[in-house]
C-alpha cells in the first residue's frame, strides 16, 4: 500500500510545501532524481557543504589514480572500491531496479567508470565533474545511479536535513540510526525496520542537468563560440540517436571535447523540476486518483471466494476506472497542454493512477487486494489474499504505446501455459487519433480464441480528447 509521507507522520501537506520539503510517496518510487548541479546555488543550510563534499571526494580518487603503477594495485583498488555504492534506502525516488539493499554502482560497473576516469585523467585533465558528466556515455549509468551516488557521498547532510525535520514537525514514529559517530533520529518505514529519508524539492529534478543535452545546450545558446564547438561536436550525431559507446568514443577522441563538455556543464543554470505544473505527472497522480475514486465510490461484493470472484472484482473496477476517464473528466489529466495542443503523459503515470484508484475502492470496502512489489514501472499486479494463490494482472496501456502489440503477443505464450488461478486483463486507453493499434490487437486476440487458445482479456478505455469544433 502506498501512502504519502505527510498522511503517514500526520503532518498538514501544506506546512511541508511552505518549508520546500518534498512529499514522497512511501511504498512507490518517483520518477525524481537529487542532481548534484543543483547543490552549487542551494542555501539550505544541511546541505551548504554538499559540493564541496562531493568534490573532495571525486578529487581524491583522481589522486589515486595519479599515483597508481598498475591495474590492481594499491591506488587503483582503492580507487575503484570508492567508485562502488550501495543504494541508500528510504529515499523514494528512481526506477526501483535496484530493489532492497542493492548495489546503486556494483563491482563491473564501478570497473567500467574507473577506466573512463583514467582515459579522461591521462589527457591531462583532473576536473572533479567529470564523474558526474560519465553517465552521457556509459552505459547502465543513468539517473537513478548518478542520484544513488550523490546522495551516498552526502548521506551525513541527507541524515541531517530529515533529522531536523523530524525534530520540527515533532514526528513520534521515528528510528535511530548511527553513522560515523553521529547519531539521527529519523522517520521509520511503515512497512519495514528502516528509516524515511526526505530531500528538499529545489534539489530534484526528472532527469539531471549532466545527463541530458538539453541542460547543457540551454547554457550554450548565450555563448556563440561555445555553441558553435559544440554543435560541431555533437549536433549532428546526436540527433541520429547514437548508441552510448559510440559517443563515448567520439567525445573522447579528443580533450577538447571533454573540456567543452565540462565547461558548458559547469555553466548551466537549469532549474529544478516543475512541482506546481507537474509536466511529467509524477506527483499529482496520487492525490488525484484518490481524489476521483472519493468523488465517485464504487462497492465492491465477493459472491465467491475464488479466482473467478476475484477476476470480477477487477473487472468491476476496470469499469469504474473506464467510467471515470470516459464520462467523469478524469481523461483530461492523461495530457498535459501546449498552447492549444494535447499531448499525452507518460504511460507511467496512467499505471500509477489506476493503481492510486483501485487502491482506494480495495481500502473503501475493506478487500485486501495489493500492488505486487515486482511491478516496477511496468504492469500494474494486483493479489487477493485469502489462503490461496488466486492473482490477476491488470496491465494499462496507451493506445500511443509503440510496442503495444508486440507485449500483448509476448504475453501470450507464458498465458496459454499459466494455471488456472492466474488470469490478466490488457488496458488499452485511446489516446490517438488512429484506432489502428488497437484493432490489429483484437484481430489478434480473435485470432487466438479461433484456434481454441487462451488469450488475456482486452479492455479498451476511450481517453483521447478530440479537439473543439472551432479547431477541427
Amino acid at each position: 500500500m502506498a501512502v504519502l509521507f505527510s498522511d503517514y507522520c500526520g503532518i498538514n501537506k501544506k506546512e511541508l510545501e511552505k518549508q520546500g520539503i518534498f512529499n514522497s510517496i512511501i511504498g512507490l518510487d518517483t520518477k525524481l532524481f537529487l542532481d548534484p548541479h543543483l547543490l552549487k546555488s542551494t542555501k539550505i543550510s544541511e546541505f551548504r557543504q554538499s559540493r564541496s563534499r562531493i568534490k573532495k571526494y571525486y578529487e581524491d580518487i583522481i589522486r589515486l589514480l595519479l599515483v597508481r603503477q598498475r591495474r590492481g594495485d594499491r591506488a587503483w583498488s582503492e580507487a575503484l572500491k570508492r567508485l562502488r555504492f550501495k543504494e541508500v534506502m528510504g529515499v523514494f525516488m528512481g526506477y526501483g531496479v535496484h530493489g532492497g539493499d542493492g548495489n546503486a554502482i556494483g563491482f563491473g560497473l564501478a570497473r567500467r567508470l574507473l577506466d573512463t576516469a583514467i582515459e579522461i585523467i591521462e589527457m591531462g585533465i583532473k576536473d572533479p565533474e567529470i564523474f558526474e558528466l560519465i553517465g552521457l556515455f556509459e552505459e547502465d549509468f543513468g539517473a537513478d545511479r548518478l542520484s544513488d551516488m550523490t546522495i551516498a557521498i552526502i548521506r551525513d547532510d541527507v541524515y541531517g536535513y530529515t533529522h531536523n525535520i523530524v525534530k520540527k514537525f515533532k514526528i513520534k514514529n521515528t528510528i535511530e540510526l548511527k553513522y560515523k559517530d553521529k547519531s539521527y533520529i529519523l522517520p521509520k518505514h511503515p512497512y519495514r525496520n528502516n528509516p524515511i529519508l526526505l530531500l528538499p524539492k529545489e534539489l530534484l529534478r526528472n532527469l539531471p542537468v549532466a545527463l541530458t543535452w538539453e541542460g547543457i545546450d540551454h547554457v550554450v545558446s548565450t555563448n556563440r563560440e561555445l555553441r558553435e564547438r559544440l554543435n560541431k561536436l555533437i549536433g549532428e550525431v546526436w540527433k541520429n540517436k547514437i548508441k552510448k559507446k559510440q559517443l563515448r568514443d567520439f567525445i573522447l577522441s579528443d580533450k577538447n571535447n571533454v573540456k567543452i563538455l565540462i565547461e558548458a556543464y559547469k555553466q548551466s543554470k537549469t532549474g529544478h523540476y516543475d512541482f506546481e505544473r507537474d509536466p511529467s505527472g509524477e506527483v499529482i497522480w496520487y492525490e488525484l486518483g484518490k481524489r476521483f475514486a472519493s468523488a465517485n465510490p464504487l462497492t465492491l461484493k465477493i459472491t465467491t471466494y475464488n479466482i473467478e470472484g476475484l477476476e470480477n472484482i477487477v473487472k468491476d473496477i476496470i469499469e469504474q476506472f473506464r467510467r471515470n476517464i470516459e464520462f467523469n473528466g478524469l481523461n483530461e489529466h492523461l495530457y498535459t497542454k501546449e498552447g492549444f495542443k494535447y499531448i499525452p503523459r507518460h504511460e507511467r503515470f496512467a499505471q500509477r493512477l489506476f493503481y492510486a484508484i483501485a487502491d482506494t475502492y480495495c481500502n473503501a470496502n475493506n478487500l485486501d487486494i495489493s500492488r505486487e512489489p515486482n511491478a516496477g514501472s511496468g504492469p500494474v499486479d494486483f493479489k487477493f489474499s485469502s489462503g490461496y494463490t488466486a492473482r490477476v494482472l491488470v496491465e494499462i496501456k496507451l493506445s500511443s504505446n509503440r510496442k503495444l502489440l508486440p507485449g500483448f503477443q509476448k504475453q501470450l505464450p507464458a498465458y496459454q501455459e499459466s494455471e488456472n488461478t492466474k488470469r490478466s486483463v490488457y488496458v488499452v486507453i485511446k489516446v490517438t487519433k488512429s484506432d489502428k493499434q488497437i484493432d490489429r490487437l483484437l484481430k489478434v486476440k480473435e485470432r487466438e480464441m479461433k484456434n481454441g487458445k487462451k488469450a488475456p482479456d482486452i479492455i479498451t478505455i476511450d481517453g483521447y480528447i478530440k479537439p473543439s469544433a472551432s479547431k477541427r
